[in-house]
C-alpha cells in the first residue's frame, strides 16, 4: 500500500471513530442529532470511496419545483451523494412519561415530584389533608405526558376512593388540580 492510501486510511479511521462517538454521546440539549449523523455518515462514505477507488463517475439529475438540477462527481462524491440523498428517515419516539412510585409515598409527594421532573409547580385546590396524605401503591405509572400520569394517581391509593375526582389544567409552568 502506498503512503497516500495509509494517510487516507488513517483519516477515514479517525472520521469513523468520530462518527461512533457522535452516535454514542448525543448532545445533552435534547436536540435531534439525526442531521449531523446523516452528514457524518455521508462524509465517511465519500472519503472511503475517494481514498479507496479513485475514478468512478456519479451522475444524478432531476426536476424540482420547475428547476432542473444535476449532481455529478468522482467515486467519493458519488458515495457521499448516494448516502446523503437515500439515507433513511430517522424515526422519533412518541412522547411519553413513566414514573416509579416508591413504597409509602403520599399523593401530594408523588404529584409534586412528578411535576418537578419537568420544572412545573402544583396548585392544589379543594383538597383536604386526608386526600393529600393518602398513601399510594408501590408501582409504575405511565402516560403520554406528566399531566396524564398525574391524572391517574387518584386510582392508585391503598384505600379505594380516598381521593375525590379532580380536574387537571396546565397554566404556564403550573399544574392546577381542582376537586370537581
Amino acid at each position: 500500500m502506498s503512503i497516500q492510501l495509509w494517510i487516507g486510511f488513517g483519516f477515514l479511521a479517525f472520521l469513523v471513530l468520530f462518527l461512533i462517538y457522535s452516535v454514542v454521546t448525543p448532545p445533552k440539549s435534547g436536540s435531534n442529532s439525526s442531521a449531523t449523523i446523516k452528514f457524518l455518515t455521508a462524509l465517511c462514505a465519500g472519503f472511503a470511496g475517494g481514498f479507496l477507488t479513485g475514478d468512478a463517475l456519479f451522475s444524478m439529475s432531476g426536476m424540482s419545483g420547475g428547476f432542473n438540477y444535476t449532481v455529478s462527481g468522482a467515486a467519493g462524491c458519488a458515495l457521499f451523494f448516494t448516502v446523503w440523498f437515500f439515507y433513511p428517515k430517522v424515526f422519533q419516539l412518541a412522547p411519553g412519561f413513566e414514573f416509579g412510585l416508591p413504597k409509602d409515598w403520599t399523593f401530594r409527594h408523588a404529584v409534586d415530584t412528578m411535576a418537578e421532573t419537568i420544572g412545573f409547580t402544583v396548585d392544589f385546590q379543594g383538597f383536604n389533608d386526608q386526600e393529600l396524605t393518602s398513601i399510594l401503591q408501590q408501582r409504575k405509572i405511565s402516560g403520554r405526558s406528566v399531566g396524564e400520569a398525574i391524572s391517574q394517581l387518584r386510582l392508585l391509593t391503598l384505600t379505594p376512593g380516598a381521593i375525590r375526582e379532580y380536574d387537571l389544567t396546565e397554566s404556564g409552568s403550573t399544574y392546577r388540580l381542582k376537586i370537581r
